[in-house]
């Protein structure tokens, strides 16, 4: 089903394709359940939702994965100069949780300095993880920027249970996803039934739950290789920016360090 244009808490970013808005049931519910949940606890202004599927599937300009509904691409919630919510952009974010808007790549004078608003982008992936019905299987998310939501929810009273599962199923992609979250969602049993399979990982506590509802997962599936989806590189993304001023060519020395292997027990995205 299409994700809305727009609902409470949400909205579907209007520079991206209207076309690749598709997703199951399930996960287009708990998008729109948990961008409702940070609006109504929180305020502020909509999440904004990049690409999700296209109607009937398949390949998908810029992604190897997005193929089959239940894979999304969620832009941070957003803090401007001000410290007041700011519609969010796709900048990326250090360690401290500080990124800047840069727009014009080679005009210092309209950058906006951004901080990541980390208690509504937390409570929005804590109202998905909790939500038994949509099924989040896995965050693509940087290692610095993980640690900082880790930091935040187990501050905050937040269950044991869910933090302890958001660590599990957080994992650092190899490009480092310092701009937005990919949520990817399990096969719900039904859809197992009419043969979808999962990509690893399966964790104990899926299986219970498939269990307890009868259904065995089938064989988890390979990592997809699929030519058709052209990935542009770091340096061919560098080339075609153009001229960009000093601060921009810093913020990019930086972000190479957070394309490094993560420490002991963090494992890359498979």
């Amino acid at each position: 089903m299409p994700l809305p244009l727009a609902a409470r808490g949400l909205r579907f970013n209007p520079g991206r394709d209207p076309n690749a808005r598709y997703g199951t049931l399930e996960m287009v519910h708990g998008l729109v359940d948990a961008g409702s949940r940070v609006d109504r606890d929180l305020g502020g202004l909509p999440v904004t939702i990049n690409d999700l599927s296209h109607a009937h599937g398949g390949p998908i300009p810029h992604h190897r994965s997005h193929q089959s509904g239940r894979d999304v691409d969620v832009l941070f919630y957003q803090l401007g100069p001000d410290a007041k919510p700011i519609e969010s952009v796709g900048a990326f974010f250090d360690p401290s949780g500080a990124g800047v808007d840069f727009r014009d790549l080679a005009d210092p004078a309209d950058d906006v300095v951004l901080q990541l608003d980390v208690p509504r982008t937390w409570l929005f992936v804590q109202t998905l993880i909790e939500d038994e019905e949509a099924a989040l299987q896995r965050v693509f998310l940087a290692e610095h920027l993980r640690t900082l939501l880790l930091e935040y929810a187990r501050g905050h009273g937040v269950s044991t249970g869910t933090v302890a599962r958001f660590a599990e199923m957080t994992c650092q992609p190899g490009y480092p996803h310092d701009d937005h979250l990919h949520l990817r969602f399990f096969c719900t049993p039904d859809d197992i039934s009419r043969g979808c399979r999962d990509s690893p990982p399966m964790y104990a506590w899926r299986r219970d739950k498939l269990k307890a509802a009868g259904v065995r997962p089938l064989p988890l599936a390979p990592k997809r290789k699929d030519a058709s989806a052209k990935i542009v590189t770091h340096e061919e993304a560098r080339e075609a920016a153009g001229p960009m001023d000093a601060e921009v060519e810093r913020w990019l020395e930086r972000r190479e360090r957070w394309l490094e292997r993560p420490h002991p027990g963090r494992v890359y995205c498979p």
